[in-house]
């Protein structure tokens, strides 16, 4: 081998770039040319095997972010509802319109200067608003049917009824859009129907009601004190301090006089507890022990509270209605909609549904508003929300209003725009499987989460609870896994074919839907109740 072969070898060799790997192709024109184009290749791919690993990471993060913010948007639904037990109608109206005022808060400035690389067109602005008018009113005869229901029902009936919506708008869009469903899907509904059932047997047959109750003698001073007792011994240990008292004479004193005395004073400094249970302990026993029947109540509080769970089932249909409306009118339409900008109109519209549904509301809630006394009721109700209360008697005073009301409306509306955010980004950068398996993990731990005694209206889990609640979820497992499949076929044929159309996006505070070529992947109403 001559010097100049064994040179040339060498050079090759060692390359221009001895710490970079690469394939050395000799060329005598230009020897480091082949050189210069694999490194280039090189690098870019290692570039996309970086990003790559960057998108994963984002997805993971964002996937346990949703399922907290998921938790924590079902358990604050319900934790909002306490304070404004009073006001059911300003919290759906005032909710309405604060949520749609937020979200407006990015429409304005992002359609007017054109951000986010023009996010929302002209097209998009220029489109009809009429549809996006329908779509308000289907959604608020929905939101408002579940706000009221969320006033009077346990935290965990308001996670699980919802679910009801998978069969119904199964039903709804095989009549309607002729949309046919997988065989596993028909099982899911039907298991999630019978796991409806196994929630709301104990409420029809009154399986777990007590025999009897405590109930204050003077409801409007002491009802608070009594309600929370569940057994004899707790009961009858309220009993008014007889040293407060002690400057009356009289052994004889009548009974509703004597609890007349405390009425402008503060029922906890006068009230002790005996100690024991017995009727002869030490002070004037202000709770008693009374049979469901004999109660003030006469038993219509279970009769109330399974009404409301069938106006949070029948929610569902408005709910799914708007879902098949918004899918055969938007998967039309050729613009890209920014789905922000979507449910900004739809919540606009919405807002005005919500003064006219308050009529109608206010004469359903408990106790009833009329049309003439709902300008007081929302006055009362805001003055709720800046933290005081109006109700200071009865049993579900204006306690809450000074400490929680608006800490946890507001922490309430921004969990809610944060979750609609991240389900935006997972199914925009992820896949409908990912978005479900949130949604799934969700259900339980919400559950669990009301489950707790340090939990505000916690409610303490029977054992058909527990059985209703694997019922529903061997359900959703079955149905989502069935329309998982069905969406990851549509999106592998979308590859295939190289679509050059976008993936269109369509966000609902009730209903997403991801659909390549405008079809529908996610083929069940995402169940955002409410707006606030």
């Amino acid at each position: 081998m001559s010097s100049d072969t064994a040179t040339s070898s060498n050079e090759y060799d060692e390359g221009p770039y001895p710490r970079i790997e690469y394939e050395v192709c000799p060329n005598e024109d230009n020897p480091l040319s082949s050189c210069h184009e694999v490194s280039g290749e090189i690098s870019e791919s290692s570039s996309a095997v970086i990003k790559s690993n960057s998108n994963d990471f984002k997805l993971t993060v964002a996937f346990f972010l949703m399922v907290l913010m998921g938790t924590l948007n079902s358990i604050l639904y319900k934790l909002v509802a306490i304070p404004f037990y009073n006001y059911p109608n300003f919290l759906n109206v005032f909710g309405i319109f604060a949520f749609t005022a937020a979200l407006f808060v990015y429409i304005i400035p992002v359609s007017r200067f054109g951000w986010f690389n023009n996010i929302i067109s002209p097209e998009q602005l220029a489109l009809s608003k009429r549809p996006f008018a329908i779509m308000g009113g289907l959604d608020c005869i929905a939101t408002t049917m579940q706000v009221f229901a969320s006033i009077y029902l346990p935290g965990p009936l308001l996670i699980l009824l919802p679910q009801a919506a998978i069969p119904i708008s199964m039903a709804f869009s095989s009549r309607i859009t002729g949309e046919r469903f997988r065989l596993f899907q028909y099982v899911g509904a039907v298991v999630v129907v019978a796991g409806i059932f196994v929630v709301l047997e104990p409420l029809i047959s009154h399986r777990h009601s007590p025999d009897r109750v405590c109930e204050a003698i003077n409801l409007d001073n002491y009802c608070t004190v009594c309600q929370t007792e569940t057994t004899r011994e707790g009961c009858l240990s309220h009993r008014l301090d007889v040293d407060y008292y002690s400057s009356s004479p009289s052994s004889t004193l009548d009974f509703t006089a004597y609890l007349s005395k405390f009425a402008g004073a503060n029922k906890s400094d006068h009230v002790g507890n005996a100690n024991n249970g017995d009727d002869d302990g030490e002070g004037q026993a202000i709770c008693e022990w009374v049979d469901v029947e004999g109660a003030a109540s006469g038993g219509e509080g279970e009769k109330l509270l399974l009404v409301w769970c069938f106006v949070m089932i029948l929610s569902c249909i408005p709910m799914t209605l708007s879902s098949i409306y918004k899918e055969i009118v938007l998967s039309d339409d050729e613009n890209e909609l920014d789905p922000i900008y979507l449910n900004g109109w739809i919540a606009l519209f919405q807002s005005f549904y919500s003064i006219v549904l308050a009529v109608p509301g206010g004469m359903s809630s408990s106790p009833a508003v009329s049309p003439s006394e709902l300008p007081e009721h929302f006055y009362d109700g805001f003055k709720c929300y800046i933290g005081e209360g109006t109700i200071t008697k009865g049993c579900h005073p204006d306690d809450l209003c000074s400490s929680h009301a608006f800490l946890i409306f507001n922490l309430g509306l921004l969990v809610n725009i944060i979750y609609m955010i991240l389900m935006m980004y997972i199914l925009k950068y992820g896949s409908a499987s990912l978005l479900y398996l949130a949604l799934t993990i969700t259900v339980p731990l919400g559950n669990i989460a009301f489950a707790m005694p340090f939990m505000p209206g916690s409610t303490p889990m029977h054992l058909s609870d527990t059985l209703g609640l694997l019922v529903i979820m061997t359900g959703l497992v079955l149905y989502r896994s069935a329309a998982n499949n069905d969406s990851d076929a549509e999106r592998e044929s979308s590859v295939n074919e190289e679509s050059s159309d976008s993936i269109f996006l369509e966000f609902e505070d009730n209903c997403i839907q991801d659909a390549p070529n405008g079809s529908s992947n996610l083929q069940e109403p995402l169940l955002l109740v409410g707006d606030i």
